[in-house]
């Protein structure tokens, strides 16, 4: 069942946030989702991270363009969200040591055979059309969610972690796997077969286009209407929480 805007303004006023909450959503752009920026020549989707906050919605069109010459957005991402082909056979050498045809070395593994492996590993979602659309979350398109991401300073990540295992004992439901910061919306979060949710804004090569103190949390719809729908008597409306966010207002004032 879809979230309401109240459950979710509940948890907003709770957490205190004033960071967006981002949807990933599998369909067509329609007037919902104005105002709208298209995915255009090798733009990281993290750079419109300052267009979220003013309320935009990035669409991301399937692109058969090469790896090397993209025409709508970051190739790593068009195939991080399933919209392009597999990588180039030099994939492993670009995230290692340049070699082979390889555009550049990025020195993310310590030889191509690793990030060969990581590469063998990746199984990449199926959007259903030409489109995923990221941005402000619209309820009218609750079926079509594939993906939520929080973005948040480590204190109100650190409740959204706690919050995200409420009604589990599993060690293991926040994981926090290497990928780029795009396969880490989605993709990774499917990685383990099961629904987990992914800890993300570690790919340092997207941090760059967020503040320093923000990270992210990326959920499962499924997960996000458990998260909203929490209970009365959950940590957030108990002491813990309101002593954190206390002294942090006091910290605030006092300079250190």
């Amino acid at each position: 069942m879809a979230p309401t805007q109240q459950a979710m303004e509940r948890l907003v006023s709770a957490l205190r946030l004033d960071t967006p909450i981002i949807a990933l959503t599998d369909t067509a752009p329609d007037a919902v989702f104005e105002p709208m920026v298209r995915g255009r020549g090798r733009a990281c989707c993290f750079a419109y991270y300052p267009r979220w906050c003013r309320g935009e919605t990035l669409v991301i069109e399937r692109s058969d363009a090469e790896f090397s010459s993209p025409d709508r957005g970051c190739p790593g991402m068009q195939r991080a969200f399933g919209l392009a082909g597999a990588y180039p056979s030099w994939m492993a050498h670009f995230l290692t040591d340049g070699q082979n045809g390889a555009p550049q070395g990025e020195g993310l593994k310590a030889s191509p055979e690793l990030a060969q492996e990581f590469l063998d590993r990746v199984v990449s979602p199926k959007p259903q059309g030409d489109h995923l659309l990221v941005g402000p979350l619209h309820l009218e398109h609750w079926p079509a969610v594939r993906a939520i991401t929080f973005f948040a300073d480590p204190d109100r990540l650190s409740a959204l972690m706690t919050l995200a295992t409420y009604w589990s004992s599993d060690p293991d439901e926040v994981m926090a796997p290497f990928s780029s910061g795009c396969g880490l919306m989605w993709r990774e979060m499917l990685g383990a077969g099961r629904d987990r949710a992914i800890l993300g804004c570690t790919d340092i090569a997207m941090r760059k286009y967020l503040p320093p103190e923000i990270m992210c949390l990326s959920v499962s719809p499924w997960r996000f209407e458990r998260m909203v729908d929490y209970p009365d008597d959950a940590f957030l409306n108990r002491s813990w929480w309101r002593d954190l966010l206390k002294s942090r207002e006091q910290r605030k004032k006092t300079g250190c």
